[in-house]
């Protein structure tokens, strides 16, 4: 029998020296590494400088049902700071993709995420990271690069495919000390839920100049859910999650210096949503979307060039199964729930998308003693947002003490649409007030403009890099110019180098408060009935009784935010025991950070008559970012059998506000006091240099050991991260009254260490001339550790133990 001939997998691979802060993932070690979920983002938990959610672990029903890809911070940026490229494609959101709650009648789009599109791991031919010492090629960032390209078609035909799933029969459920203590052994039942993952992917040449990729891969996840007590009648039920990716990707050799490549991408993502206080309340939310690109890649005499068209089309829209919201306090002939509270309905139908299409090329050439590397991109970006009015309809609230419901026998409604709509039902009930949000249609769109040039060239032993990108979007219509410089020396002893870099990153503008300065404003209705004949008789007629318009952001004169950086590495070989390090220190200082002002009064004219006032937010550059970070990485490969690696990083973020709409700490606290060690000071004083509590820990350690067994037949990796405690000045959620003011106790707060170690394992069952079948073994959390000792919601308090993903591959 023929065994897998290919070497134990290297789990990353460094960049040139003077591109010292890139990292390479090849496909082995994606998908040696990647779990069972399929999330390419897991695999860069090998390296050092990639920090993830300290939630992560969490087995509540919505953590359980979400497919989106795992949201990482690179180098201290912000999480909706970095670059993501699929496949030459830039896939990033310029939306608010902060907001979770699905019934938030506006900004509900829970299925939104930091990268518009998305692959399974399966698909992945190469990760690139660049977390410091970006080429000028990159720009629009101020966190890190992540590049990630699908497999190339292959020039013979082949047949890959792969099913995986996971159940609470496979895993075990772990509680924080702190949330065990609160329940005091009455412990809910753990949750219910399967997820599954398959998919196939056909090479298909044409002939020997024309080859050909089609993929299909989908994951589904199902979680059951239950109704809350006033609904317990209707029982439990399922809610679904599906993420699904069909790609056709094909190369054509023109000429032999001329290669056409193109692809498309649909990738979509869907989740359902109920709310467990209420009925008919389903809501369906989208995400993910289309990307496609066309591209040549050439060569003119020494030069080597490429053009490329992309386009990008991201959707979060939301449906609901019935629009409107109808709350009711209990009145008799209400038969849908008990209680002193029912709701009925959901939010209504929301649409949202992005759209990016870009013409990007580059150049590269020798001259005189070095070479030569520039390029240009022109992007042209929107974004829309609304909501149709047959949906504008958002709830109807009454209470019979407000009298706002007339409920009796005497109630006689006269459209028979309002007894399906639950607003009117003869001889039970009848709403008298009605709230409305106002259809609405609002567009927004930028055009950017990039250009940049890099040179390398060797200067008296050192080798330089030095560029400069210029970018300008006619969103902020700000030019910006950011000068990049990496040098690098060989030092005459042990084979080391030495890297520094200076360098400047600017951010890209969000178009999140374009769309919130045209959202509409609040209309409320109301009616009254006609006496006639003892009964009231209830009309579908409703007069305006109150007109609010909604908070407003408006755009001020803003700058670009920007991040300054500098980097040194250090990188050699190790002599007696083999192998190669690299230890790098990155320091960041991030300004002009988006941010929110203080509210301000604005007087508007309201429909009813006379005026109001309305909260104003002025979009600032008051955010800052501060980050400090020395990691040490070591890989080693022994023989064909075994590979290592080994990283840790020390590091220290801070920042002023995490989310776009957040005020800034020196703006929000100025002026507040709390009681911190003994004496009343300013709370800015006690959070001063506070280490970030999520996306930061201060100590990380990795580790990844890749084998293979039996001549081939059986491949393992195992990867481990270990996540240091630390301290923070925080809340205790105690009070204290001095002098007669009452304060907020503040006290350093101890966050516990945890360690999360994963095993993969792959076991070739059978191969023959037809191909070969493996059992595939994915365990997560292989020491059923607690992630996160600090989660203590009793209503769903558990976490996920070790877990294990069953499945089956087969290639041909």
């Amino acid at each position: 029998m023929l065994q897998d001939q290919r070497p134990a997998s290297r789990s990353y691979h460094f960049g040139e020296a003077v591109d010292s802060g890139s990292s390479t993932f090849r496909r082995e070690a994606v998908e040696d590494q990647a779990p069972g979920s399929g999330d390419a983002n897991e695999v860069l938990k090998a390296l050092p400088t990639v920090q993830f959610s300290s939630t992560q672990g969490r087995a509540s029903r919505a953590e359980l049902q979400d497919l989106r890809p795992e949201n990482i911070s690179i180098s201290g940026g912000s999480i909706s700071e970095n670059l993501f490229v699929l496949d030459g494609v830039g896939v990033n959101s310029r939306l608010d993709v902060s907001n979770d709650n699905a019934n938030h009648y506006i900004e509900g789009n829970a299925a939104a995420s930091a990268q518009t599109v998305w692959v399974d791991a399966n698909l992945i031919g190469e990760i690139i990271v660049r977390d410091s010492n970006v080429s000028a090629e990159y720009g629009q960032f101020s966190g890190g690069v992540v590049e990630m390209a699908t497999r190339r078609p292959s020039s013979v035909f082949g047949v890959e495919t792969h099913y995986g799933e996971t159940s609470p029969a496979l895993a075990r459920f772990r509680m924080s000390d702190k949330v065990r203590d609160a329940l005091n052994g009455a412990h809910p039942d753990e949750p219910d839920y399967m997820k599954r993952r398959y998919g196939v992917a056909v090479d298909l040449p044409l002939n020997d100049r024309v080859r050909t990729l089609w993929a299909y891969t989908r994951s589904e996840a199902e979680v059951t859910n239950y109704r809350g007590n006033n609904w317990v009648q209707y029982g439990d039920y399922g809610q679904k999650s599906l993420s699904q990716t069909l790609m056709v990707k094909g190369e054509a050799d023109l000429k032999d210096d001329l290669l056409l490549t193109g692809q498309v991408t649909w990738s979509p993502y869907e989740s359902e949503f109920s709310h467990p206080n209420g009925i008919d309340n389903w809501v369906f939310l989208n995400g993910g979307g289309l990307t496609g690109r066309v591209g040549l890649e050439g060569r003119r005499g020494e030069a080597e060039w490429t053009l490329d068209l992309t386009h990008a089309w991201s959707n979060n829209d939301r449906d609901s199964e019935r629009p409107g919201t109808v709350n009711v306090s209990t009145a008799a002939g209400i038969d849908w729930c008990s209680g002193s509270s029912c709701s009925l309905g959901g939010p209504g139908i929301l649409w949202q998308e992005q759209k990016d299409t870009t013409l990007k090329g580059r150049w590269t050439q020798p001259l005189g003693v070095g070479r030569l590397r520039a390029g240009f991109e022109i992007a042209d970006i929107s974004a829309e947002k609304g909501q149709p009015y047959s949906a504008a309809f958002r709830h109807v609230s009454s209470t019979a003490a407000q009298l706002r419901v007339e409920v009796g026998p005497q109630t006689v409604c006269l459209d028979p649409a309002e007894a399906a709509a639950g607003t009117c039902v003869t001889g039970a009930y009848a709403l008298a007030q009605r709230n409305d949000a106002t259809a609405f249609d609002t567009q927004v769109g930028l055009q950017s403009y990039s250009l940049w040039g890099e040179y390398d060239f060797d200067w008296a032993g050192f080798m330089v890099r030095a560029g400069l990108r210029y970018d300008y979007e006619s969103f902020l219509e700000n030019h910006n110019f950011a000068p990049r410089l990496s040098v690098s020396r060989d030092l005459p002893f042990a084979g080391m180098n030495l890297t520094g870099g200076l360098n400047r990153y600017f951010g890209r503008s969000f178009l999140g408060y374009a769309l919130r300065e045209n959202y509409p404003g609040n209309r409320i209705y109301r009616r009254t009935p006609t006496v006639a004949n003892g009964q009231n008789v209830w009309a579908n007629d409703w007069t305006l009784y109150s007109h609010s318009e909604t908070a407003r952001y408006s755009n001020a004169d803003l700058d670009t935010p920007y991040t300054d950086e500098f980097t040194v590495a250090l990188r050699g070989p190790i002599a007696w025991i083999g192998g190669e390090y690299r230890i790098k220190g990155i320091v960041r200082e991030s300004r002009d950070q988006f941010a929110s002002s203080e509210s301000t009064s604005e007087v508007y004219d309201v429909e009813t008559g006379g005026v109001s006032t309305r909260r104003v937010y002025t979009v600032t550059n008051d955010g800052e970012r501060s980050y400090g970070g020395l990691s040490l990485e070591y890989v080693r490969e022994f023989g064909r059998n075994h590979a290592l690696s080994f990283s840790t990083n020390w590091s220290h973020t801070d920042a002023t506000n995490i989310s776009y709409f957040d005020i800034s700490d020196e703006t929000e606290f100025e002026g507040e006091y709390v009681y911190y060690q003994g004496e009343v000071v300013p709370k800015l004083r006690a959070l001063a240099d506070n280490q970030l509590l999520d996306f930061a820990s201060p100590l990380i350690v990795n580790g990844v050991w890749s084998a293979r067994w039996l001549d081939g037949r059986l491949r393992t990796n195992v990867n481990a991260r270990w996540r240091d405690g630390f301290s923070r000045v925080d809340d205790t959620l105690v009070n204290i009254t001095v002098n007669g003011v009452r304060y907020d106790v503040y006290d350093k707060v101890e966050y516990k260490a945890s360690v999360d170690v994963n095993l993969s394992a792959t076991f070739e069952l059978v191969k023959t001339r037809y191909g070969a079948a493996a059992l595939d073994l994915r365990v997560n959390n292989l020491f059923n550790s607690v992630l996160n000792q600090e989660y203590s919601t009793a209503s769903q308090p558990y976490q996920l133990g070790r877990n294990l993903w069953v499945g089956l591959k087969y290639r041909y």
